[in-house]
C-alpha cells in the first residue's frame, strides 16, 4: 500500500475516536458499541413490572449512560413515570448518579412537558396493523444524541385470542433488541427529532 492510501485512512480512524461536539461546542464522550436483547414475557397482565437495564460505557470502560426500561405497572417514580405497555429511557450518569432527564425525548414542547410524548414509549396498538406503517414509531426506532445512535427493535411480538377493551388482541410478550454504535456527526443533547412521515393519532403517542 502506497503512503498516499495510508495517511486517509489513518485520518478516517482518529477522527471515529474524537468526541462528538454539540453546536455549544461541549464535547460528549466517545462510547462503546453494545448489543444486547431482552426478551420480554406476560405484558398483558396488570400488575407485574417488566424490565430491560444496560450501561453504555465511554471508551475508558466507565457507565456514562444509563437505558431502563419498564412498564407502566413500575411503581418506583424517583427517576421519571414510566407508562405505556413498556418504556425505555436514557439518562447521563456519573459515578452512579444521574446527571439528565429522560435524553430519548426531543426538544420539543410536547416531550419536555410530558414522560410519555416521546419514542421511547410503547403501546401495543404501536406493534400491529397500520401502525407498523410507520417504523419510526413502531417496530424500529432509532434515536441519534451526544456522538452516538441507538436502535430499539421490538420483535418476535406475540398476542393472545382474547381481545383487550378496544378490540385488539392482547400483547403477552416480545424481544427487545437494543444497538447502539458511535456516530459522531449526531450532536444534540436530546434525541433528533424523526424522520419520515408523522403517524395518525391512534399511532402516537
Amino acid at each position: 500500500m502506497v503512503v498516499s492510501q495510508v495517511i486517509p485512512a489513518m485520518l478516517l480512524a482518529s477522527v471515529l475516536l474524537l468526541p462528538a461536539r454539540c453546536q455549544s461546542g461541549q464535547a460528549w464522550p466517545p462510547v462503546q458499541s453494545l448489543s444486547k436483547e431482552w426478551h420480554i414475557g406476560i405484558v398483558a397482565e396488570r400488575g407485574t413490572d417488566t424490565s430491560a437495564l444496560a450501561y453504555i460505557r465511554d471508551a475508558k470502560g466507565s457507565p456514562v449512560y444509563k437505558l431502563e426500561c419498564h412498564n407502566g405497572d413500575y411503581d418506583d417514580q424517583t427517576e421519571m413515570n414510566f407508562s405505556g405497555d413498556f418504556q425505555c429511557a436514557l439518562f447521563a450518569v456519573k459515578n452512579g448518579a444521574l446527571m439528565s432527564g429522560n435524553l430519548l425525548a426531543a426538544d420539543t414542547e410536547n416531550e419536555r412537558s410530558s414522560g410519555w410524548w416521546n419514542r421511547g414509549r410503547m403501546r401495543s396498538e404501536q406493534l400491529r396493523g397500520e401502525c407498523l406503517k410507520f417504523p419510526e414509531y413502531s417496530s424500529v426506532r432509532h434515536f441519534r444524541l451526544r456522538g452516538m445512535r441507538i436502535a430499539l427493535r421490538f420483535t418476535d411480538v406475540r398476542w393472545t385470542a382474547r381481545n383487550d377493551s378496544f378490540g385488539g388482541p392482547l400483547l403477552t410478550g416480545f424481544t427487545l433488541t437494543a444497538d447502539v454504535v458511535s456516530d459522531p456527526e449526531a450532536r444534540s443533547a436530546r434525541a433528533e427529532l424523526a424522520g419520515g412521515p408523522k403517524p395518525p393519532a391512534a399511532c402516537y403517542p
